[in-house]
């Protein structure tokens, strides 16, 4: 990859709880305007990785560069104001407001409020399942409206860089399809996006390149097509 086109460049980045090193010195580079996957079993490190990226978890070692900045001495808020905005596993929306109320949280960094309002309009075309719930509580939401409700809380945000914890945990695979389908929309958009993935094959499909953690340490690292088409990467992931 040429140095121009990366965004993110982590090199040697170790994260540990306690005694116990779940990230054991990975390196990656992700080019802008693309969507990369870090893709592995379970526990293999992938949102460790995320939460180090966030500024969330401090790591041991190692570097991490937006846009040929350090980010490893920011809080998770200076980072967010980069543009480095995380959808975290499990959503985390907050089910006792309302569907508006929880996009208009994801701006809390923002003093734009005439672009704030473009911003919603853009979310409310992209996702218009939100708009027709916006007064609802987002407690009454179906789990893949809560996906898309928490993708469009960071998209407030106005990241350049989307970093995406396992989307499609627990959704029926007709929902897991919408939700794959809204991520090509976003980064066709221009929107650099890292998704951390168990769904192998449907995250290695939509990526340009991929990498593959196995017990915190990335072991291949290819274009999307050609990991998907891996002897190793379907005898391990893909049921080959």
């Amino acid at each position: 990859m040429s140095a121009a086109s990366v965004c993110l460049r982590v090199t040697d980045l170790a994260v540990a709880y306690g005694h116990i090193e779940a990230v054991k010195g990975i390196s990656l580079e992700l080019q802008a305007g693309e969507i990369t996957a870090l893709v592995g079993a379970n526990g293999a490190g992938k949102s460790t990785t995320l939460l180090a990226l966030s500024g969330l978890l401090k790591a041991t070692r190692g570097t991490i560069e937006f846009e040929g900045e350090d980010l490893s001495r920011l809080a998770p808020n200076q980072i967010v104001q980069r543009g480095v905005v995380q959808v975290p596993e499990g959503r985390a929306i907050l089910t006792t407001l309302s569907v508006l109320e929880n996009l208009q949280l994801g701006a809390y960094s923002r003093k734009d409020p005439s672009g704030m309002a473009s911003s919603l309009e853009e979310i409310f075309h992209l996702l218009p399942r939100l708009k027709d719930r916006a007064t609802q509580f987002a407690g009454n939401l179906s789990g893949g409206e809560q996906q898309m409700l928490a993708i469009g809380r960071a998209l407030m945000a106005r990241p350049k860089l989307l970093l995406l914890d396992e989307p499609s945990m627990g959704l029926a695979p007709i929902l897991v399809q919408e939700i794959f389908r809204t991520l090509v929309a976003i980064n066709q958009g221009g929107l650099s996006v890292l998704l951390v993935e168990q769904n192998v094959r449907q995250a290695l499909k939509i990526a340009r390149h991929g990498f593959v953690i196995e017990t915190g340490r990335i072991v291949l690292a290819d274009t999307g097509a050609r990991l998907l088409a891996d002897p190793r990467v379907e005898a391990a992931y893909l049921g080959g």
